[in-house]
């Protein structure tokens, strides 16, 4: 499915894109003050932000654009489950990342 879009569309997505960040931002500066760093509003906000970002993740990897899109869906969830292991074992993200991204490498160039 190839969707295009108007110049217009692009920069209205672009703008409310940044509209949504900005809410939370000011929100968060205003009230940064009265809320508990410890407490359920805070936890629920990280949640939020977390499925946010996992979501857009999962998207990029079950549905990739570009040159991505010619690569297997196999290939890229198994460098995925690699990065998601070593960032469990060893707690160290940039080393999940640069292992995880490697065998990505690997998998579509040799398997």
């Amino acid at each position: 499915m190839n969707i295009e879009y108007t110049n217009l569309e692009k920069v209205l997505a672009i703008v409310l894109a940044c509209l949504a960040t900005g809410i939370w931002r000011l929100i968060g500066a205003i009230f940064y003050n009265k809320i508990s760093e410890d407490g359920i509003l805070i936890k629920w906000i990280n949640a939020v932000a977390y499925s946010m970002v996992s979501a857009v993740m999962m998207m990029i990897l079950v549905y990739p654009s570009g040159i991505l899109a010619n690569t297997s869906i196999e290939h890229r969830l198994i460098a995925l489950g690699i990065g998601i292991l070593l960032m469990v074992l060893y707690g160290r993200l940039i080393y999940a990342i640069l292992i995880s991204m490697i065998s990505f490498g690997i998998f579509v160039t040799y398997l």
